[in-house]
């Protein structure tokens, strides 16, 4: 398959329709882009469409359903995605006999110019013959590209709780001033150490913190990977934290 002869079109950050080819087409212009089309709404829609903050690249998304913004909260918690976007370009061009248009529902570019893009559709969509045929297209232009392709039909429940309970961490310029530094110390402390508990972490809040704020600022240590968890478990005061060894730095 022939990237020369599939045009892709996205919008830059200013509005502008831009018309390349998908072999000359580049994630790390396109991500910075504007969605190319928005999500439709009509009475009586099954689907809910709304708008995602992603503290990834300080900008906010559109998402065209529930399971597209289970996928946002994913990657605005992967360390490794640096930039994403919605409904980021489309792709026209033949595929044998019949002629395609297609836009991709989010686009993640990764450290080091990776890029993933991402079709959400739930699971009893994905085996209809015209679907499936549309996602293996789009599959294969993305190996001739040399992109990461994902159907993504949803994720662990628990997970995805946990990260948006880690969310309230997602602005630490917010806290008062030394609050993140106290919690990074704190997590610091444990490094090289058994695992701590998080009600310990907690409790050992300091004077000049408010309880409110020393659990953002202890969360907010957890959204950026200065300590992890095991996620796939519900977050309680027994969860277990495992400081990195840059919390100590």
């Amino acid at each position: 398959m022939d990237g020369d002869q599939v045009t892709l079109r996205y919008c830059n950050h200013v509005g502008d329709v831009i018309t390349t080819t998908l072999a000359q087409a580049r994630a790390g212009l396109v991500v910075e882009g504007l969605p190319v089309r928005l999500p439709p709404t009509y009475r009586g829609q099954r689907s809910y469409p709304g708008l995602f903050w992603a503290a990834t690249n300080q900008r906010t998304l559109v998402y065209e359903s529930l399971l597209e913004l289970d996928r946002l909260w994913l990657a605005d918690h992967d360390p490794t995605v640096t930039a994403m976007a919605t409904q980021p370009f489309q792709l026209s061009g033949r595929d044998g006999p019949a002629v395609r248009s297609h836009v991709p529902d989010v686009l993640l570019v990764h450290a080091g110019g990776a890029a993933t893009v991402v079709d959400v559709k739930p699971s009893a969509f994905v085996a209809k013959p015209a679907v499936r045929a549309q996602l293996e297209w789009t599959r294969a232009l993305c190996r001739t590209k040399g992109w990461r392709y994902e159907v993504f039909t949803g994720a662990d429940p628990t997970v995805l709780r946990n990260i948006k309970t880690l969310a309230v961490g997602r602005r630490p310029e917010r806290l008062p001033d030394g609050h993140l530094a106290h919690a990074r110390a704190a997590l610091g402390a444990t490094v090289g150490k058994a695992p701590t508990p998080l009600g310990e972490v907690l409790a050992g809040r300091p004077a000049t913190c408010d309880d409110a704020s020393w659990r953002v600022a202890v969360l907010a240590c957890l959204w950026a990977g200065h300590a992890t968890a095991d996620l796939t478990r519900p977050l309680t005061a027994q969860t277990f934290l495992t400081a990195a060894r840059e919390a100590a730095a």
